[in-house]
């Protein structure tokens, strides 16, 4: 393995190691002059009157010793329960060296004991030398600390017992075996405040979470056991369809026994493993941008905390963990360097290690990024918490990430009613022989039965009392206090601005610093084009009524977050948001400098190439701070593919499962210009699939997620604003548009945006005589305009088009207002996806079921793929889409 720098210091261990090699003093068995070696009673020894040509050789082999040990050492260290015996490394050089048996046993306890250390990878010499101290001069728990996490485990153990007796028809995922989790965790906490550590996030799957709840996170037995017989752990206040056990969360504020606290976040978790980790992540950073800390990477130390607790196999085998670590250096996602715990109980579900991964260890992801890898064993307590305080310290001083792989076992299966002997029969065989963690801290059996019998008496009175146990309430609290749940009735607002203050926001949009060198090609396209729309009030095309919405929210003391791929010039040259010198390549971000002393923000970045940690990171961030405007943007609409996992298990659901809002905005770019199956379409009737708009009832604003398709800058920008301005969030689903950015058609004038004006759900047409017509096309977004232009080429004059702007909450009494125009037109569906797309079957359905109008459908035929590939098939398909909703033949 070549090191790109070596690792080389001269700590005690070093100084120590190479006295007692070349030996002193009586008894030391000085060797004569030709080489020979002395002998002593404990071993043999390099003797130190060596010849002078012989001496570097002998101190560049005790180097070497050293350092083979410090970047070896790891992979014979005594880290597996199931590895009773160590071999030292470099055998053919201790075998030349024949050193004393106190210096292999010295090496071999730093190196090769109940900690290993991967850290050659590093290419830095401070940071090497730091852990290296760290290594060799390990804190010792005190007697007190043990006893208080030895009294954590016990109990999580009874725990553990407990519900299995009394619950045993319900699935357990225990942390029987892997206690030394709770013990790494508990440690953790108590070293914050001394790491000027105030918050803790916390991903964790299933193994071992209910433990981690009550024990450590002071969730109550009465709302845990409530749970667990089948009731709801929310206030009755609080609407919720709840989830299972293993996904429960808990926020809370724990004193610590050395003076201090710490506000633990334990994030609800789904059953996909590792997908929490990118929303604690995104959690983190707007704790630290609410804080005004430092949001770029390396100067956060002593931000919160993000403490990731990982599967083995899942931290391995899922994509998202790579996406996580790319991310962890980046400006716009830095959270001042996470602490990875893989609780590494060296089998998945079923398989064994030599199935789950090509890498030599669970943690091996980090040296792809720098990152240290501790490996610990998890049934040795000391060796645990030098765990613990080389992660602490080396996060504190660098701001950087750090892996622990804490190597443990599963006592049961799966669950427990699971059979792990199937399929790994001798690792059960040694499983049945090994004692957990808090049975090897030698403390008298006497002190853990006290315990266990404490802790019976409090569980028989919680589970006697739980159904009768009114949860208290857990959500609209702190940044959140002033938000609530929505009602079942759909509201408007009035999103308006006054217009004077407008036009200073466009002109301000464009103002750069005199001595600012901008691309030439944006003087016309950009900066002297929104001038114009300022200055005439007309011709506001898309990305001017973004930033009039973001301007306009920034200087009512809220914040804007945008991110995705390309996002700050925008995928279409369109947004221009962030604008860079071309002389410096310094950015400037004009929003940022409307008024002096301002202290909202923009902060829009241009993301690393991910769907799913990039989502789940700005969904994360949203559900810290709803006071920021959270946008991310697709490079495409359906790009939004592979972070379909954060969609379905947090954005369109989370509300509905833990009572977490997110007022997340997603932009996807939707429109069928012929490019294709893909970059075409965002799949609407996929978003329309996850609502839980009411087929047969009129919707509210409490429906899961809003999804629109809009046809005006003047639209969008009150859709922005509305996300703000109402006192509760949800998500949007935004099918944006890519022709219409610069479509001369689909501007707004500034008297649109002006106070008292609002977001329109139905938008009616102006543009006819109700007592001509006779047929009633509704559709929604960009189609409108084929539709428009269609009908004035033909000279229709029968032919009447309503827009749905937004499609969930479903808009009944809207939509029936408009028809009621219109009493004996047939109402067709118009859309330019194919039947088995678009809105078709959510709209029809709800039209029938609601209005009594059976809708008849002019859009493309079904279709495997989004659109088609072929020129000429696309244009013809456009020729038949018109011609069926105008009834004409091609």
């Amino acid at each position: 393995m070549l090191r790109r720098t070596p690792l080389k210091g001269s700590s005690s261990l070093v100084r120590t190691l190479s006295s007692t090699t070349t030996g002193s003093g009586s008894g030391g068995g000085r060797g004569s002059t030709d080489g020979t070696r002395g002998s002593t009673g404990s071993g043999r020894r390099v003797s130190s009157s060596t010849a002078p040509d012989t001496a570097p050789a002998l101190e560049q082999a005790q180097d070497e010793l050293v350092q083979g040990y410090r970047q070896w050492g790891f992979r014979h260290a005594l880290t597996s329960p199931f590895k009773s015996s160590t071999t030292s490394p470099l055998v053919d050089l201790i075998g030349r060296l024949e050193p004393a048996s106190e210096v292999l046993d010295s090496l071999n306890e730093v190196y090769c004991g109940g900690v290993g250390l991967q850290y050659a990878h590093i290419p830095c010499q401070e940071r090497q030398d730091f852990l290296t101290e760290m290594m060799e001069n390990p804190p010792k728990i005190s007697d007190d600390q043990a006893s208080r996490v030895h009294k954590t485990l016990v109990r999580s153990e009874n725990l553990d017992r407990y519900l299995a007796s009394k619950f045993s028809n319900l699935k357990q995922y225990s942390g029987e075996g892997a206690e030394g989790t709770l013990a790494f965790c508990q440690l953790l906490f108590e070293m914050c405040p001394a790491n000027e550590v105030s918050d803790v996030v916390i991903a964790i799957a299933h193994r071992g979470r209910i433990s981690l709840l009550t024990e450590l996170l002071e969730l109550s037995y009465e709302r845990l056991l409530r749970k667990y017989s089948g009731l709801n752990e929310f206030h009755p206040s609080e609407k919720s369809i709840g989830d299972v056990l293993s996904h429960l969360w808990q926020s809370v504020d724990l004193a610590q026994p050395d003076g201090g606290s710490v506000h633990v976040s334990l994030l609800p978790n789904p059953s996909h493993l590792e997908v929490a980790s990118s929303v604690a992540l995104g959690k983190v950073r707007a704790k630290m941008n609410n804080a005004g800390s430092s949001p770029h990477y390396g100067d956060s130390s002593t931000a919160p905390l993000a403490l990731l607790i990982h599967g083995d196999a899942a931290f391995i085998g899922q994509g998202i963990s790579y996406e996580n670590a790319q991310m962890s250096k980046l400006p716009g996602y830095a959270t001042g360097g996470s602490i990875h715990l893989i609780t590494n109980n060296l089998i998945g579900f079923t398989s064994d290690m030599g199935n789950q991964g090509s890498s030599f260890g669970a943690g091996d992801l980090g040296k792809m990024y720098d990152v240290p890898v501790i490996t610990v064993n998890g049934l040795d307590i000391s060796s645990i918490n030098k765990a613990v305080t080389m992660a602490m310290g080396y996060r504190a001083r660098f701001g950087e990430d750090v892996i622990v792989d804490l190597q443990c076992y599963r006592l049961h299966g799966h669950n427990q009613h699971d059979e792990p002997r199937f399929t790994n029969p001798q690792m059960y065989r040694t499983v049945e022989q090994l004692l957990p963690l808090q049975k090897n801290m030698g403390l008298p059996k006497e002190v853990a039965e006290r315990i266990e019998g404490e802790q019976n008496t409090e569980l028989n009175a919680a589970l006697q009392s739980c159904k009768s146990f009114t949860p208290p309430p857990m959500c609209f609290t702190g940044n959140w206090k002033h938000i609530n749940q929505a009602s079942d009735q759909l509201t408007t607002w009035d999103t308006g601005y006054p217009v004077g203050d407008l036009r200073r926001i466009g002109l301000q949009s464009v103002e750069v610093p005199s001595d600012f060198t901008y691309h030439p090609t944006l003087d016309r396209a950009h900066i002297k084009k929104r001038t114009k729309m300022m200055e005439s009030g007309e011709g506001i095309d898309w990305a001017m009524g973004e930033a009039l919405a973001m301007g306009s929210l920034l200087l009512q003391g809220y914040n804007v977050r945008l991110s995705g791929e390309d996002v700050t010039r925008g995928t279409f040259s369109n947004r221009h948001v962030t604008l860079v010198d071309q002389e410096t390549e310094a950015p400037f971000t004009a929003l940022n400098h409307l008024v002096e002393g301002q202290t909202t923000r923009v902060e829009a970045i241009d993301s690393l190439l991910s769907e799913e940690a990039v989502v789940g990171f700005e969904y994360g961030y949203s559900l810290e701070m709803p006071n920021t405007l959270c946008l991310w943007e697709a490079q495409f609409g359906d790009f939004f593919n592979p972070a379909q996992v954060m969609y379905d298990q947090f954005i369109v659901s989370g509300e509905a499962k833990w009572v977490l809002q997110s007022g997340l905005v997603s932009l996807l770019p939707h429109g069928y210009d012929g490019n294709g199956p893909d970059h075409t379409s965002a799949r609407p009737e996929r978003w329309l699939q996850l609502c839980d708009s009411k087929e047969d009832g009129v919707d509210g604003d409490d429906v899961n997620v809003q999804v629109v398709n809009l046809t005006t800058p003047a639209q969008y920008y009150h859709m922005l604003r509305r996300q703000m301005i109402r006192p509760f969030r949800k998500p949007v689903i935004v099918m944006s548009p890519k022709a219409l950015l610069r479509s001369p058609d689909a501007v707004s004038k500034i008297e649109d945006f002006a106070p008292g004006t609002t977001f329109k759900r139905v938008i009616g047409d102006e543009a006819v005589q109700p007592e001509q017509v006779k047929r009633v096309l509704v559709c929604s977004g960009r189609h409108y305009y084929t539709l428009a232009k269609h009908r004035a080429e033909l000279n229709d004059n029968s032919t009447a088009i309503i827009r749905i702007e937004e499609i969930c909450p479903f808009p009944v009494a809207e939509l029936q207002a408009q028809l009621n125009k219109y009493p004996n037109s047939e109402v067709v569906w118009a859309q330019e996806e194919s039947r088995n797309g678009g809105a078709w079957s959510f709209v029809s359905t709800r039209v029938r079921n609601l209005l009594g109008i059976e809708m008849i459908y002019a859009g493309r035929r079904e279709c495997a793929a989004a659109a088609v590939g072929i020129a000429t098939t696309h244009a013809t398909e456009v020729k038949e889409i018109l011609a069926a909703a105008f009834s004409h033949k091609v």
